[in-house]
This record gives structure tokens, C-alpha cells and sequence, in this order.
């Protein structure tokens, strides 16, 4: 069995299971107490051996805050110099890696007692990994947490932590965050989006945060991020973040209103943030890019669809969605006004009630909320494809949202669309969707 699960937490890190492997984790964490230990071990180990081996090859490093370059070796030195480093690279890294477990596993461990920060936002299918292989999926307002890994499993999922100091992030949809504070903020965003809000931090000790192409340092300002296997995406609203890219430790400061994407293939180049646009239309016959589905290929009589995968919900109901990542790193934000419709076409082929929804945010960043309509049952006519035309005055805040509706807009116009996303709920309709258009209607 360790053999199996370590197998799998390997293989969910690299993002390669299957529906069918995923399934399994899932009830292996849930059922198992032996499981939860070891995919807390494997987590750290992972990320310790990513984090430290690449710092010893990469050349300028960031360690709280200070970024220094090794001095170059030349011929035969050079080789064996080579060979020193990365021996011992990855010995420090299994060393750090064992006092990392170790931390999380000693009753005297400052994380095992102390609590770092407090869960001021939460919605949908989320699941926290802490101290000792704890797991729990019954986070809530006002719980305080010693720091640890949240999982957001599902595109509707959403969480907001705000740390002693008062600094804020959020993340949301399908994402995997991993946050410490030892006298230092440290985070790990293995995938998904992040927003924060950052207060001003000690000096000499910004906040870190490691992704897999990029780390990034934090003194205090406002921020989003979005990443994915290949590349970090950072859109800073305030103040200034420092970023380094792994592949090749050169750096980069990005000031107020300006971007950059770190990734290996490209240029790290900065740029300012583009003006909002008021049109976008899926491509799903460019791919499964962006997309969270069962990404189905077009025939000479089919567009390509895009399907439902099933997600449980914290109250153990099933969900099937389908979701379109809308606002994108290398494209103008896509934003809503009054005049703006949803197109949504598919096929449904059982009589079932069909949920339409939009994940907003404000212009500096911060979750807006979820707004969706309810379509009604229909009766299930195979040769009549779904074509609805959507008014975005009908979009209403999600239910589940309404003890902090307070805290969201009172509509869903002069807001930026994050994803747009459908979803039938407790059973499979066959809801498969081969477009989605916003656009403006004409006045």
C-alpha cells in the first residue's frame, strides 16, 4: 500500500492521474489514516527536493531576501565542481526534506501548537492536509489553521486565509496552495490561481512564493497570480514584486499595473497591463487548453465538446461541470457591463435542470463572487441542440454565497470574468457543451 499511495501523490503532483486514479486517492485519503500520513511526507519531500536542489543549480537565489550569485568554476574544477554541487545538492535536499517531516511530526514543532492564521472565506469542495497528515474538508469561518496545504478540487472552489499580520491571499477553482510562517511567509502555489493583499513585512524577511517556474518576493502590495505546469503569470496592482524564474535565475521587478510571465520558452519581459475587453468566444477546437471537462474532438459531423466531470460535494452530492477559463496572462482582462450576454451550446440529453455561472472578480483583483442562472427542466430532445442566450441582469449571486453576500457586488456587471462554467447536479444528463460567447448586445 505505501508503494501505491506513494506512487499516486507522485503522479497528482505532476498533474498525471487519471479519473480513475484520482477516484482512488481520493478514497484512500478519506478512509485511510496510513494514506494521509504518507501523502503529507511525500507533499514535503517533493516540494523540499524541488525547492533545494533547484536553488543549488540555478545560480541567484532567493533566502529571505537576499539574492547572491556563486562564483564560476573553469575546466576540471569546473566539472568536479559540478559533480560536488549536485551531490550535495541533493543530500541537503533529503537531510532538509527529513527535518521538514520531522518538524511536522515532533510534539514540540512550532507548527504543531501555534497557529499562523485564520480561515476568513470558504466555498465549495476545498480540502486541508496539516500537521501529522491531518485531513479535513469541513474548513470554515473563523477556524484557525498552523499552516499546511489547501486543495481546491473543483472550478467553484474558493478560499480566503488572512495571516496574523493581516496579509490576505485567496485561491480559487482547481488549485493547490501550501503556506508556512517560521518567522517568514513562505507558499507554495503547485497550481491554480492566487490573489493577496499583502502587508508591509519585516526586513530581510519578505513573503516567498514558489511556483513551479518562478519564485516570487513579496514585501508588501497587491497581486494575482496564475499558474500552471509550464509557466507563472503575475498581474501586480500595487506596490512591486521580484521575481526570479527557475529555469534560469534571472530576474525581473514588476512595478504597479504592469505583468509578466515566467516560463522557460519565452521572454521575461514586463509589460503593462492591457485595457478590459467586452468580447471572448471558447476554442475548443484548439484543444482542452483552459478548460476543466472531458475534452471530446470533433468528427466530420460533430464540433468538439467539451463534457462533465463528476466532483462530490462537501455534503457528499455529486456535481457535473464543465468550466471555461475566460480572463487569461496573455490577454486583456474580459470584463461584464450592463449590456453583456452569455451564449451557451451544447446538447443535454436527459431532463434536468441546467446551472450557467460566471466566477468574477473587481478590477484590483479580489473575488467578486459567483453569479449563475437557473435554467428549468426540459424535457430531453436529442435532435434539438442547447442554445441559450443569457441576460446579465438575470445572473444571481450563488446561493451558497449568501451568508457573506455583504462582502460581494449586488450584480454581476462592471465585473471581470475569471471562468464561466455550467454544471447539472446528482446525476449524469450528458451535458457536453461545444460553445460559449460573451459578447455585448446591441443597443
Amino acid at each position: 500500500m505505501s508503494q501505491s499511495i506513494q506512487s499516486l501523490v507522485r503522479r497528482y503532483h505532476d498533474q498525471q492521474l487519471t479519473n480513475e486514479e484520482l477516484k482512488q486517492l481520493d478514497k484512500l485519503l478519506r478512509t485511510d489514516a496510513d494514506a494521509r500520513e504518507i501523502f503529507m511526507h511525500e507533499t514535503n519531500l517533493i516540494a523540499a527536493i524541488e525547492d533545494i536542489a533547484c536553488e543549488q543549480n540555478l545560480g541567484p537565489s532567493v533566502d529571505r531576501g537576499v539574492y547572491s550569485q556563486p562564483a564560476p568554476a573553469s575546466g576540471a574544477s569546473t566539472r568536479h565542481a559540478n559533480r560536488w554541487i549536485m551531490a550535495t545538492g541533493w543530500l541537503v535536499a533529503i537531510v532538509a526534506a527529513s527535518l521538514l517531516i520531522a518538524s511536522f511530526t515532533s510534539p514540540i514543532a512550532k507548527t504543531q501548537s501555534e497557529t499562523i492564521a485564520t480561515v476568513i472565506g470558504v466555498n465549495g469542495p476545498l480540502q486541508w492536509t496539516g500537521n501529522g497528515g491531518q485531513v479535513r474538508s469541513d474548513l470554515s469561518v473563523g477556524m484557525q489553521l498552523p499552516g499546511g496545504t489547501i486543495d481546491g478540487v473543483s472550478p467553484e472552489s474558493w478560499f480566503s486565509l488572512q495571516f496574523d499580520d493581516g496579509s490576505v491571499v485567496v485561491t480559487s477553482g482547481n488549485s493547490m496552495l501550501a503556506f508556512s510562517d517560521l518567522g517568514q511567509k513562505i507558499l507554495h502555489l503547485k497550481a491554480g490561481r492566487l490573489s493577496a493583499d499583502v502587508t508591509p513585512q519585516p526586513d530581510g524577511s519578505p513573503m516567498l512564493i514558489h511556483t513551479r517556474s518562478a519564485i516570487l518576493e513579496i514585501v508588501g502590495t497587491s497581486f494575482d497570480i496564475d499558474t500552471d505546469l509550464a509557466a507563472t503569470a503575475l498581474n501586480v496592482t500595487e506596490g512591486k514584486v521580484r521575481v526570479k524564474r527557475r529555469s534560469d535565475g534571472k530576474l525581473v521587478d514588476v512595478p504597479a499595473q504592469h505583468q509578466v510571465i515566467a516560463a522557460a520558452d519565452q521572454d521575461l519581459s514586463v509589460s503593462q497591463i492591457p485595457k478590459v475587453a467586452h468580447h471572448w468566444q471558447s476554442r475548443l477546437q484548439d484543444g482542452p487548453r483552459r478548460t476543466h471537462g472531458r475534452w471530446l474532438p470533433g468528427t466530420s459531423d460533430e464540433d468538439p465538446m467539451l463534457g462533465c466531470l463528476p466532483h462530490v460535494t462537501e455534503k457528499n452530492k455529486t456535481i457535473y461541470t464543465a468550466s471555461f477559463r475566460v480572463t487569461v496572462p496573455d490577454a486583456a482582462p474580459v470584463m461584464t457591463n450592463r449590456r453583456t450576454i452569455i451564449n451557451v451550446k451544447g446538447r443535454l440529453d436527459r431532463a434536468t435542470a441546467l446551472y450557467v455561472g460566471m466566477t468574477l472578480k473587481t478590477t484590483e483583483g479580489d473575488f467578486a463572487g459567483r453569479f449563475q442562472v437557473v435554467l428549468p427542466i426540459r424535457e430531453s430532445q436529442p435532435d434539438a441542440p442547447l442554445n441559450h442566450s443569457l441576460e446579465i441582469e438575470n445572473f444571481t449571486l450563488d446561493p451558497s454565497l449568501a451568508a457573506m453576500k455583504d462582502n460581494f457586488p449586488s450584480s454581476a456587471s462592471e465585473l471581470i470574468v475569471e471562468s464561466i462554467w455550467c454544471h447539472t447536479l446528482y446525476q449524469q444528463a450528458g451535458l457536453a457543451i461545444t460553445s460559449v460567447e460573451l459578447k455585448e448586445r446591441s443597443e
